[in-house]
């Protein structure tokens, strides 16, 4: 796990040195420059060092220096590659993972992607070719984003490494800023900045003459054609492909840790990394004094009957200090409020490991949300994808009270009502993210009513110059048409939702401390088994995830198998209507910037106020996703002003 960059022009020492050295915090234990092509092309890698700890310098060459390597992250079946290409000839000058992709790359091009197991974002040259590859991992584990500006490109596993070295101003994209309001996070190959770009989960680029020539999609998740089992057949094989992914995953040469919580996900990957490690598993669990959102007895149950060495660390957060922290890291606005125990839980584990293994991915291969199940009873009621239908559900929602809690029944069946009152774009919006749809856009930025061709009323207008947010499902919902409701959600989420959010959330929240975080629930031989199975099995009634619950029986003391689902959560409600009230406030409501700029204040003053009558849950989610925006404006921004190269 590292931080990687590079430029292609004015390589100079003093902008690569600026670039590695905002990436310090992903790799604080090495760095290291390489520059070629006449001296107009430049790699920076920042290292954290976890395999071969003394000879995995990079940047890394294969013998005669043609091909040259930078990468963030790791190859889990790097020793049987390894062997391989000991076999064809290939001679090795270290032990590391690394030097696997340059020599694989001698053997089969940009093809050795298709043989390469684990998460990864890396930078090859070429010398031969004269050219540049950019590859991330399947899923889209580590982060890589470009930019082309000015003559030149550049790369980085972060923005700020770019915005340290800049080309160019960076400006607000419009709408990337409408989609976050939508999603509460950006989507690639979009970024928050007009001028740069995020290469996407499973997409290899190649770089000639310092330009983007061409971008290929190389995978992509296939979930048919079904492959028929039995629910019990499913069961066994799940825990075999189990056990050899996190078998491959506590590969390293410094002790590996887990995340756990007093979820089954976590719960069964420490089960079977406990049988699979020789020595004693180091486990680490964060509590909060409120005991609705602490897990840790749950966590010590696992924890005893494995024997592991446990450490609980009880959070008592100052959201006021650690908010601002959060928004800096993230470079770009991001609205998921468990971002903050993420934080916390990675800073936690890093006085003790710096690998740990965790449990993501567990809910969108096995349909562990209470959507899914959305999802499964909208096929019970099939007349709701028809308009005459949906306007009734319509007309339903309308005379249904307003929910009071979140995870209630009725909470659920009312939020099961709007989106089959909806088309199939705004009810899986409803049912998966449920943040500002267009109407609540626009009347948020005073423009209700108004349309693009209106005379020129206010500055923020802007809104009215952008799509619609739910273009970017729209696609994934058309060709996943053949598939039943789950399966449609589940392949939906695995190319939106979890590599743009929840996988965003885990890789900064654990760079940000020098923390590698390794996840064998998005093995890639898993996934590709369990997207097959017929969605009658992966859910064949209303309880969610029923083949990892099964496998669980196995592993897990009953009260962790039964628990209630309740999230990596934090007491958000309450905090937005506490102590977090007037800084809410304060950010919202700031005079400039760019909130100020873009919103009307009277609507901001009627959205704090919940003048709506929004559900709780539903107010406090936009609420958050305001000041997240107004904090990242502030923090990060604001203070992006960067200098021009001379």
């Amino acid at each position: 796990m590292c931080g990687i960059a590079g430029i292609w022009g004015n390589a100079s020492r003093p902008r690569l040195q600026a670039m590695a050295d905002a990436l310090r915090h992903r790799g604080p234990d090495d760095e290291g420059f390489w520059t070629g092509a006449g001296g107009e092309l430049g790699l920076a890698h920042r290292r954290l060092s976890i395999i071969d700890l003394a000879g995995g310098h990079q940047p890394l060459a294969n013998e005669d220096g043609r091909v040259v390597v930078v990468l963030n992250g790791e190859i889990y079946n790097y020793r049987e590659l390894r062997t391989q290409l000991l076999a064809q000839g290939h001679r090795f000058a270290t032990q590391t993972d690394t030097e696997v992709v340059v020599h694989l790359y001698e053997e089969c091009g940009t093809e050795l992607v298709h043989r390469l197991r684990g998460m990864f974002a890396f930078a090859l040259w070429d010398e031969r070719e004269r050219c540049l590859v950019l590859m991330r991992d399947r899923v889209g584990k580590k982060p890589l984003y470009y930019q082309e500006a000015a003559g030149e490109f550049l790369f980085a596993s972060e923005l700020k490494a770019l915005a340290a070295a800049p080309s160019t101003a960076l400006d607000v994209d419009e709408q990337a800023l409408a989609d976050y309001l939508a999603w509460g996070h950006v989507h690639p190959p979009a970024t928050i900045y007009r001028q740069v770009r995020a290469v996407s989960p499973g997409e290899l680029l190649v770089v000639r003459d310092r330009r983007l020539h061409s971008r290929q999609k190389y995978w992509q998740l296939r979930l048919s054609p079904k492959t028929p089992i039995r629910p019990a057949e499913a069961v066994e094989e799940v825990d075999q492909l189990l056990r050899e992914a996190v078998r491959l995953r506590l590969r390293a040469d410094v002790p590996v840790g887990v995340f756990l919580s007093g979820g089954i996900d976590s719960g069964v990957i420490t089960a079977l990394a406990a049988r699979e490690q020789g020595s004693r598993l180091l486990t680490v669990t964060i509590g909060f004094s409120e005991e609705a959102f602490d897990e840790r007895p749950l966590a010590r149950l696992v924890a005893e009957r494995y024997e592991t060495e446990h450490h609980e660390v009880v959070i008592r957060p100052d959201a006021t200090v650690d908010l601002p922290k959060i928004a800096r890291a993230y470079d770009q606005p991001f609205a998921d409020s468990s971002a903050l125990p993420s934080y916390y839980v990675a800073q936690a584990a890093r006085q003790f490991v710096k690998v740990v293994l965790n449990g993501d991915g567990g809910d969108e291969l096995f349909a562990g949300y209470r959507r899914y199940v959305a999802g499964r009873i909208s096929r019970w009621v099939g007349w709701a994808d028809h308009a005459f239908g949906r306007a009734g559900w319509r007309l339903l929602g309308r005379c249904l009270p307003t929910p009071r809690s979140h995870r209630s029944g009725y909470a659920f069946a009312h939020r099961l009502v709007r989106g089959l009152g909806a088309d199939p774009v705004e009810r899986y919006l409803a049912w998966s993210v449920d943040m500002l749809s267009e109407e609540d856009k626009l009347r948020l930025s005073g423009l209700e009513g108004q349309t693009a061709a209106a005379p020129e009323p206010a500055a923020n207008r802007w809104l009215l110059h952008t799509e619609p947010s739910g273009r970017l499902v729209r696609p994934y919902l058309e060709s996943l048409r053949g598939c039943g409701p789950v399966d449609r959600m589940l392949g939906t989420d695995y190319q939106t939702i979890l590599p743009h959010a929840l996988l965003v959330k885990m890789d900064i929240a654990c760079m940000a401390h020098g923390l590698e975080g390794r996840s064998p629930l998005l093995d890639q031989v898993l996934t590709e088994r369990v997207a097959r199975f017929p969605e009658a099995v992966k859910l064949p009634g209303l309880r969610t995830k029923p083949i990892l619950r099964d496998l669980s029986r196995r592993y897990l003391p009953e009260s962790v198998q039964v628990a209630q689902k309740r999230g990596f959560e934090l007491p958000v409600v309450r905090w937005l209507r506490g102590e977090l009230r007037s800084f809410t406030a304060d950010v919202v409501l700031a005079r400039q910037g760019l909130l100020a700029e873009r919103f009307a204040r009277r609507e901001l003053e009627r959205l704090l106020r919940n003048e709506e009558g929004l559900d709780i849950s539903r107010w406090a989610r936009r609420t958050w996703t305001l000041m997240m925006l107004g904090l990242w404006d502030a923090c990060v921004h604001r203070e992006r002003v960067p200098a021009m190269p001379a």
